[in-house]
């Protein structure tokens, strides 16, 4: 009987062996996935291509694992994850045991700033509109952006609530005190509310260094980082944070550090976040600028929109809405938005120079605008703007105003701001229409040492020819035409215009640090 029982189980194995020899044969594949600075990353696509191709998700602790029984071979495994550059493909050569990958994915580069065509530039240069309209576009652009810059406050403090004089015992507490991350951190709060991020950054590390879990702490380096222009250090602090605490001041400050990037799109999907968190002004403007400079214009007007809707006496919103229906071409539109703004708060001076550009292209409310801007001046009699925007509303009338009143308005606004090019160049036009040539070229010649336009060299050009100096006059329209000539009229109206002009975290250069505090 011992024989046949031993026979049996021999032909049981064989029986048998195929199945043993499938499982054996058979392995899986798993493994994490981090960003370059060790952090996991969630939703990672990952492919695993060989005799049979599949896909997994990272979890969100970067997880992931394919299915098991993969049969021995040959596998390429990739990886890809929105904003970051693309993995692999990882040679895997799979046998028996289970295989485990770990996996750095580092962020993908920036793109360059500068001007593309389906971006800013492509807003600049809308396809065929006349050089006016171009250097009006671009005008509204540089206006909008500098609302935003004005607009934007990464401090949670003001230099107020920081007075200058407790710097040298914030100073000493920190060379007392080393090993405490408090007085590191009033310091750095200090140069953060003076708007000296470079100061700043120094002692908020060692506040890090000495107390990781500090999340006031690192929200104040990341926005001395966004100040300072250093977007990635913000970026990676910054989605550090939210591992622990989601919030929509996180999403915001993520935001700038997109834009930063010229990352416009992403932006605007952060600002979304922070809404459905918290919904505020602030987030709800962010969305449609951030699409207006990706040059998505009709999702930047319905963003717009729906922040009137929420917002309906936002002047910003407003501005938003108009800025975006001008750069769409539909110019009365756009008045209408601004004059509006105007309305909702006539002391207000940020919707003037957006009224004045869109009067100028359009002859719809005529007497509206004149009458807007004449109240401005009275709200505001000593403002250059408020003169030279009530003398241009005048110079522009059918009839034109008063030659003397138009000019004694702008004689007024350059007392009061004598860096105001445009008032120069406004006056010179009125000196040159009555034939005042020799005041007119002194006018057109300050206007020229006060803005990179290349306007006033055309019109010094025709004054000079009026008054015989035939040389000169041919000087000016060389210096002219090379300058429109340089990537042709759009690209002439765009000159000395910087993609930093338009990210609202850069603003005037900042203190390098080591450099005493700056107080008034």
């Amino acid at each position: 009987m011992r024989p046949l029982r031993l026979l049996a189980c021999l032909l049981l194995l064989v029986i048998l062996s195929p199945t043993f020899s499938s499982a054996a044969d058979s392995a899986s594949v798993s493994g994490t996935v981090r960003d370059s600075d060790g952090n996991p990353l969630a939703n990672v696509t990952l492919t695993l291509a060989g005799r049979s191709t599949q896909q997994a998700i990272s979890d969100s602790s970067g997880r992931f694992r394919f299915a098991a029984d993969l049969p021995p071979g040959d596998y390429a495994l990739s990886a890809v994850l929105t904003g970051y550059a693309a993995s692999g493909p990882l040679s895997i050569h799979l046998q028996s045991a289970p295989f485990n990958a770990d996996i750095v994915l580092a962020r993908a580069p920036a793109p360059p700033l500068e001007f593309q065509s389906s971006g800013i530039r492509g807003l600049i240069d809308p396809g065929g509109y006349s050089a006016s309209i171009a250097t009006a576009s671009t005008g509204v652009l540089r206006g909008i952006a500098e609302l935003r810059r004005k607009d934007t406050s990464f401090a949670t403090s003001t230099a107020k609530d920081w007075p200058c004089v407790l710097e040298p015992q914030l100073r000493q507490a920190v060379a007392q005190h080393p090993d405490q991350p408090e007085p590191s951190f009033r310091l750095g709060q200090l140069y953060v509310a003076h708007d000296q991020p470079s100061q700043a950054i120094p002692p908020l590390q060692h506040t890090l260094a000495l107390d990781s879990a500090n999340e006031s702490a690192s929200r104040t380096l990341a926005a001395a980082w966004l100040e300072a222009g250093n977007f990635d250090a913000a970026l990676k602090l910054l989605k550090r944070l939210l591992v622990t605490r989601d919030t929509s001041e996180l999403h915001q400050l993520l935001a700038r550090a997109d834009e930063g990037s010229g990352l416009f799109p992403q932006a605007a999907q952060e600002y979304r976040v922070a809404v459905a968190l918290l919904p505020s002004e602030e987030s709800s403007f962010g969305i449609g600028y951030e699409l207006l400079l990706s040059g998505s214009l009709a999702n930047a007007a319905a963003a717009f929109t729906e922040g009137i809707t929420r917002y309906p006496k936002s002047v910003s919103m407003q501005i938003g809405a108009g800025t975006t229906r001008f750069l769409q071409g539909d110019i009365d539109a756009a008045l209408q938005n601004f004059l509006t703004a105007t309305d909702i708060d006539p002391a207000d001076p940020r919707p003037y120079s957006f009224l004045a550009t869109s009067a100028a292209a359009s002859t719809d409310q005529r007497s509206r605008v004149h009458d807007t801007f004449k109240r401005y001046l009275a709200l505001d009699s000593n403002s250059a703007n408020a003169n030279y925007f009530y003398a241009l509303a005048l110079a522009r009338a059918y009839p034109p105003g008063n030659a003397a009143q138009i000019e004694a308005l702008l004689m007024h606004a350059i007392q009061l701001d004598s860096a105001l090019a445009k008032a120069h160049q406004q006056l010179a036009d009125s000196y040159f229409r009555r034939n005042d040539f020799a005041d007119a070229v002194s006018e057109y010649e300050t206007a020229l040492r006060l803005t990179h336009d290349p306007e006033p060299h055309y019109h010094l050009a025709l004054a000079y020819k009026r008054m015989g100096r035939a040389a000169d006059s041919d000087r000016e329209m060389q210096l002219f035409r090379q300058s429109r000539e340089v990537g042709g009229q759009a690209s002439a109206a765009f000159t000395g215009i910087d993609l930093a002009q338009f990210i609202s975290a850069t603003g005037a250069p900042r203190p390098h640090s080591g450099l005493p505090l700056q107080c008034p």
